[in-house]
């Protein structure tokens, strides 16, 4: 077992998080290759199914250098963990400090391009539209990183908020690998497949240690992200949307 002050993470349970975040790494490889990483390094414009025209900027440049920022610390700290380097561990974590609001600054930007993408091709009810899709992320992963900081003298409990937060890079990529290579619709499709690996996470972490898994936040966020998607032409998320374009 591997032990710190009030809580101890098993080696087995380790080794499932570094395999978990090298699947997410391959999805997101996956995912954005068609859209994304074969352009480099000219990444010069295209045109996109129904002649909408893609162009890169120095927002989607900075949005995934920091986005897989993170997911390689995800994978580096479990590794120094198994390796026994604990001390080294705790210094990779100070760096989130820095690295986490950097994530946030990343998806609030992305989330004004995406917003203002959307304005330019169809009016500001579209642009509240695209919000519904993206803007969540900011809050779920906020509200995930400040847990797992609240908790990081406890083991399981950091463990699993920090873990929590790879989940939510799965929908981006998942939605485009699905797009790409099944021609399905994508966020529709992709979660729903996200709430039921969540929920069969959720219950099997239940059922191991006999108290509600933490991962059930995660379970009810993907539920609220389905919602702000379902009510994307209400009223009701056009009002909530023209609230949060205030801060662009």
């Amino acid at each position: 077992m591997l032990q710190n002050e009030k809580s101890s993470v098993s080696t087995a349970a380790v080794n499932r998080i570094i395999i978990g975040i090298i699947l997410l790494i391959v999805l997101v490889e996956m995912g954005f290759y068609h859209t994304y990483i074969k352009h480099f390094p000219q990444f010069k414009d295209y045109l996109m199914d129904g002649n909408y025209t893609m162009h890169f900027n120095w927002i989607m440049h900075f949005h995934g250098i920091i986005m897989m920022g993170w997911v390689l610390m995800l994978l580096l700290q479990p590794i120094l963990i198994l390796k026994g380097k604990i001390q080294w561990h705790r210094r990779v974590g100070t760096l989130s400090y820095v690295l986490a609001p950097l994530v946030v600054l990343a998806l609030y930007l992305a989330n004004r391009d995406s917003y203002f993408s959307g304005v330019a091709e169809g009016g500001q009810q579209l642009g509240i539209k695209y919000l519904a899709i993206t803007f969540p992320d900011i809050v779920f992963f906020a509200i995930l990183y400040s847990l797992a900081i609240f908790y990081k003298r406890n083991a399981a409990l950091h463990m699993r908020f920090m873990c929590s937060t790879a989940f939510l890079f799965i929908n981006p990529a998942l939605d485009r690998a699905l797009e790409s290579y099944l021609s399905l619709p994508g966020f529709p499709v992709g979660i729903i497949i996200v709430l039921s690996l969540v929920g069969i996470v959720t219950l099997i972490d239940s059922l191991r240690t006999k108290h509600i898994s933490p991962f059930i936040i995660v379970f009810v966020f993907f539920l609220l992200a389905k919602l702000c998607f379902d009510l994307r032409d209400t009223p009701y998320w056009q009002a909530i949307g023209k609230l949060i374009v205030k801060m662009f």
